[in-house]
C-alpha cells in the first residue's frame, strides 16, 4: 500500500510538472526580444520579432517622454518588417525584423527627451536619450552647462581587470584614477582630454584612451566586470557639456 502510495505521488507530481513546463515554455518562447537601436536625426531605428512566430511582423511602439516633465509628448508605430543582414549573420530568422520611425523634433520644445520602444507590450533594450536645441545641465559638482550633440556614438565598458585594462587597473592615461559614472576612454582625436560628455544622462570626463577606441567610440569605466559584460555594445548620441 505505501508502495503504491508513493507511486501516486510520484507520478502525480511528474504530470504537474509536465503540464508546468508544457506552459512555461511557449510563454517564454514567445517572449519578443529586439533592441532600440538608434536616434540619427528623425530617424529611430532598431529591431523586433516573436521567436515563438518568426514569419510575422510585430508592431513596434516608440514613445517619446519629455524628461523635465515626465510627460509622454508623443507614440508612434511601425511594422518591423526591414530586412536586416546583421539579424541573419546573428542567426535571428529570416533577418525581416527591422524597424524605423520618423519624429518630427522640429515640432519640439527644447529639452532633453527619452525614447523608447515597445512590441507586443515588452521594453525592447537601450532606451536613448534625444536633445532638442541648447539645453542646460547641472553637473555633480554644481556647475551648468550647455550640451551640444556629437551625434551617434559606438559605446563599450571596461573595467579595472587584467583582460580590460591589460594590468593598468585604475591608472588612466592622464594620470587621473578611474572612477565609475565619471571616467571615459575616448580617442582624443575626436574628443580632447577633459572634455565633459553626457551619456544616457550621465556626466562623464574624457581621462583616458584605449587601443581599440578610435574615431567616434566611447568606452566606459565601470568597477565590476560583471558590469561591463552587462552593457555589451551600445549605440547612443552623445553630448559635450560646454
Amino acid at each position: 500500500m505505501k508502495r503504491l502510495k508513493r507511486n501516486q505521488l510520484f507520478f502525480g507530481t511528474l504530470l504537474m510538472m509536465t503540464f508546468l513546463l508544457g506552459t512555461a515554455v511557449p510563454a517564454l518562447a514567445g517572449q519578443t526580444p529586439g533592441v532600440l537601436d538608434c536616434v540619427e536625426g528623425d530617424s529611430v531605428r532598431g529591431w523586433a520579432w516573436n521567436s515563438s512566430d518568426p514569419a510575422s511582423a510585430v508592431e513596434v511602439k516608440v514613445t517619446v517622454t519629455n524628461q523635465a516633465t515626465g510627460q509622454t509628448e508623443a507614440e508612434y508605430t511601425a511594422p518591423a518588417d526591414d530586412y536586416r543582414e546583421d539579424l541573419v549573420r546573428k542567426g535571428t530568422g529570416t533577418g525581416n525584423y527591422g524597424f524605423e520611425v520618423i519624429v518630427p523634433w522640429e515640432s519640439y520644445e527644447d529639452g532633453s527627451y527619452l525614447v523608447e520602444a515597445y512590441a507586443s507590450g515588452m521594453k525592447l533594450s537601450s532606451p536613448k536619450v534625444h536633445s532638442v536645441g541648447d539645453m542646460q545641465v547641472m553637473s555633480s559638482d554644481g556647475s551648468a552647462g550647455t550640451l551640444r550633440s556629437l551625434g551617434v556614438f559606438k559605446t563599450t565598458g571596461y573595467c579595472p581587470c587584467s583582460a580590460c585594462s591589460e594590468g593598468w587597473g585604475r591608472h588612466t592615461s592622464t594620470g587621473a584614477i578611474a572612477s565609475a559614472n565619471h571616467t571615459i576612454a575616448v580617442d582624443p582625436r575626436v574628443i580632447p582630454y577633459g572634455s565633459r560628455i553626457m551619456i544616457n544622462g550621465v556626466i562623464y570626463t574624457a581621462e583616458d584612451r584605449g587601443g581599440a577606441v578610435k574615431g567616434n567610440h566611447v568606452d566606459i569605466f565601470f568597477n565590476t566586470h560583471g558590469e561591463t559584460r552587462a552593457y555589451g555594445t551600445r549605440s547612443a548620441e552623445v553630448f559635450l557639456v560646454q
